[in-house]
């Protein structure tokens, strides 16, 4: 581990932080074993906090947060952020219900409307699904010809090292056998979250992980779903006549990137840049609380640093993307 990451964390745990982030810190940073009985410990409190608990309580008989697109994946990354695991029943319940709808064996809970009434339930929807179970290693069995899929149209729309947005439209008509006018771009967040090596092995081949890596970070209308700039362009923490949550969303457009091994090119100038960053503590503290990265009870005292330290470290040490 960097030495620099290493200083930071124990930082963090010197300032007492709240269950959820101190839980947070060693499960995936300082590598506790969950045989242990502080491991043990620190995860009870997390899975009887408020934050989870009411999770788990409004979560439906069937196992799901209506509308499944927007809510139901946002509460699965929201436990996975927390630090839950993916043995637990909240989880497992999502799992099952997500894994009937890939089957088919569930209808839809809504439908959005566009120019093919095909659209939603034959290619957004499995898409979305396939990619928030990658959050779910245990899963990626039952995601892979998802996976299989959206890398083989991939492969297809740079097949000559760019992006081709008429071959794309071709080919993702051809496959799925209709026409449509929303025809899904490499940007679109569920296809970079579905395709990274980071999540069941390298599907792509190294040509197409470069040229896509290349394409995420200088695609002008950013990541949908995550940030509506240009990923490549380094941001300020604090900077001038932006929305200062900016830089929390390009941190998330980053953790995406990241995952891809062409990313291997310009990481050092990225993480340089993130590292001038922080402050006179050595910690990064995000102006304002964004609805994404809250681990703390509160945002009071500490707590904004040690939160948007978290957010900062899993993105920087490559840990799962959201």
């Amino acid at each position: 581990m960097n030495n620099d990451y290493t200083v930071i964390i124990d930082k963090l745990l010197d300032m007492k932080p709240d269950p959820i982030p101190y839980f947070v810190l060693l499960k995936e940073f300082k590598g506790c074993s969950p045989d242990s009985i502080e491991y043990q410990n620190a995860y009870e409190k997390v899975c009887e906090h408020p934050f989870v608990k009411e999770i788990i309580e409004s979560q439906n008989d069937k196992g799901f947060w209506p509308s499944y697109h927007g809510d139901t994946e946002g509460k699965i990354r929201k436990l996975l952020w927390f630090g839950l695991e993916n043995k637990h029943t909240c989880l497992e319940r999502a799992v099952e219900y997500s894994l009937r709808l890939l089957r088919g064996e569930e209808p839809h809970d809504r439908s959005e409307k566009q120019d093919n009434v095909r659209w939603w339930p034959e290619m957004f929807m499995p898409l979305v699904i396939s990619a928030t179970l990658t959050g779910l290693n245990e899963v990626n069995a039952h995601i892979a010809p998802y996976r299989k899929c959206w890398s083989d149209l991939t492969e297809s729309v740079f097949a000559d090292g760019k992006y081709d947005h008429e071959a794309n439209a071709t080919v993702q008509n051809e496959h799925f056998g209709f026409r449509t006018k929303c025809i899904l771009p490499p940007n679109c967040y569920y296809i970079p979250l579905l395709l990274a090596p980071h999540n069941g092995g390298n599907c792509l081949t190294d040509e197409t992980d470069r040229a896509l890596t290349e394409y995420l970070l200088n695609v002008a209308g950013g990541i949908w779903y995550v940030y509506n700039k240009t990923p490549g362009d380094l941001i300020s923490i604090e900077a001038e006549n932006r929305d200062s949550r900016d830089f929390c969303h390009w941190i998330r457009a980053l953790s995406l990137i990241s995952k891809f091994k062409g990313w291997a090119k310009y990481e050092q100038k990225y993480v340089d840049w993130i590292m001038e960053q922080r402050n006179y503590d050595g910690l990064w503290a995000f102006p304002k609380k964004h609805y994404w990265f809250g681990l703390s009870n509160s945002w009071r005292g500490n707590n904004r640093a040690i939160d948007s330290t978290i957010f900062v470290l899993r993105m920087l040490m490559n840990k799962q993307a959201f």
